[in-house]
């Protein structure tokens, strides 16, 4: 197997592993937030009350499982473009496996405690250390040429897509299983997160075994040379069209997360689904995802323009976020992750492929941390209006806001030149 290939094997498994972990996660802690909110410190009180979180109808604990997705994301935020600037200068291979023990780390503080604080300092943890996915998008873009940028974004989303498959089926069947309630109900022990805990390291053992260095001495060379010094936003900020990319990162994400963070607590309000149910429909997502990541996106970037399937996909995640509310169990409901996946992956891939193409190879690196920054303040704004907008207005309203904001980021998408989208 030539050394490329190799290299985009070894990323693609290791995003793939970790990204499990993520999707073990991800429809659990909503309702385990709640869970615990339920039974709030004096000072969480006191927040409830000066919020206005405690009439008839008010759900506190959406306001606190935002909190706990906004405090990893704040945490991702500032330190995503510092990873991918050092992953520029000393090498991928390094920077990936400190992330992952990071990540690891956090999952296990999140399996042993029935606490907020605790909960919340986990979260801080893996945000900060949860900076490898632009590592390993800059890992990607080190082993292609230009013109293969968007078929190796996709396998990175692909990867991301395996891990919403099976990391929410996982999260469902170990949640409900004999030996997850016992653990919970004898020792307050959360078994997803044991296992989430377990596959982060085994990730960080892919890298250490398997992932040769994807970036050569003389690009790290150049990347600690005086002329490319400067942070990496600035950098980004000063090349052609990376202002309009990045506002719409920012805002497809914002949008995104709203979904992400408040779909546990919707379908739970609409139709009593619990934890192993939300894992289920979650998987779903990412069957799509992974269905549009590993095939569809080689068609689309062979015969569709990036600006153009930018566009197409905002649009596609704009339209259907709002109906989510609306439709009927089972098939309408089910019929828009259709359009709401496949608009995440040709939105995601065509962003990322045209900054890449924009980006010389000494800042891929700081150019996938800057993305996955401002992905970052999406992730944070996003949870952080969706549950609030939930606890106080209903899932109608919050995905309407959603719906309004892809809507922004298609607007200002469109404003792309030619020239800026090669």
């Amino acid at each position: 197997m030539q050394a490329s290939k190799r290299a985009r094997m070894a990323i693609f498994l290791t995003v793939f592993v970790d990204l499990l972990g993520f999707g073990i996660v991800i429809p659990i802690l909503p309702l385990y937030a709640q869970a615990i909110a339920d039974h709030p410190s004096p000072w969480m009180e006191s927040i409830n009350h000066l919020l206005g979180l405690t009439g008839v109808g008010a759900t506190p604990g959406a306001f606190w499982a935002g909190v706990g997705f906004l405090s990893f994301s704040l945490m991702q935020f500032i330190a995503s473009p510092i990873l991918g600037r050092v992953s520029d200068m000393v090498g991928r291979r390094p920077v990936l496996w400190i992330s992952l023990m990071g990540s690891a780390l956090g999952y296990l503080m999140l399996a042993l405690t029935s606490r907020f604080e605790w909960m919340l300092a986990a979260r801080i943890l893996d945000g900060i250390t949860g900076g490898n996915i632009s590592v390993a998008q800059a890992a990607m873009a080190d082993s292609s040429a230009p013109e293969e940028r968007s078929k190796v974004m996709g396998m990175i989303g692909a990867a991301f897509g395996l891990g919403f498959v099976l990391g929410p089926a996982l999260a469902g069947v170990l949640s409900g299983s004999d030996f997850g309630h016992y653990l919970l109900q004898t020792r307050g022990w959360h078994l997803p997160f044991f296992v989430a805990a377990g596959l982060s390291l085994a990730a960080s053992l892919l890298v250490v075994l398997w992932l040769p260095e994807t970036l050569t001495p003389e690009v790290r060379a150049r990347a600690r040379s005086h002329e490319s010094r400067g942070h990496a936003l600035a950098k980004a900020l000063r090349r052609p069209g990376m202002p309009q990319l990045l506002t719409v990162s920012l805002l497809a994400m914002a949008g995104f997360a709203m979904m992400e963070g408040t779909f546990a607590l919707l379908v739970h309000q609409r139709f009593d689904f619990h934890q192993r149910e939300v894992g289920f429909l979650f998987a779903g997502i990412g069957v799509l995802m992974v269905i549009y990541q590993g095939g569809l996106v080689r068609l689309v970037a062979k015969r569709v323009p990036e600006k153009v399937a930018l566009v197409v996909g905002l649009l596609l995640m704009g339209l259907s976020l709002p109906l989510l509310p609306k439709a009927a169990w089972m098939w309408p409901f089910v019929l828009l992750f259709i359009p709401l996946s496949w608009g995440s992956g040709m939105g995601n891939t065509a962003g990322s492929a045209l900054a890449s193409r924009l980006t010389p190879p000494e800042d891929q690196g700081g150019l996938f941390g800057v993305l996955n920054a401002m992905s970052g303040v999406g992730r944070i704004l996003g949870p952080a209006i969706g549950t609030f907008t939930f606890a106080r207005w209903g899932g109608q309203a919050t995905y309407t806001v959603a719906g309004l904001t892809l809507g922004l980021a298609f607007l200002l998408a469109l404003t792309l030149t030619p020239a800026e989208a090669p």
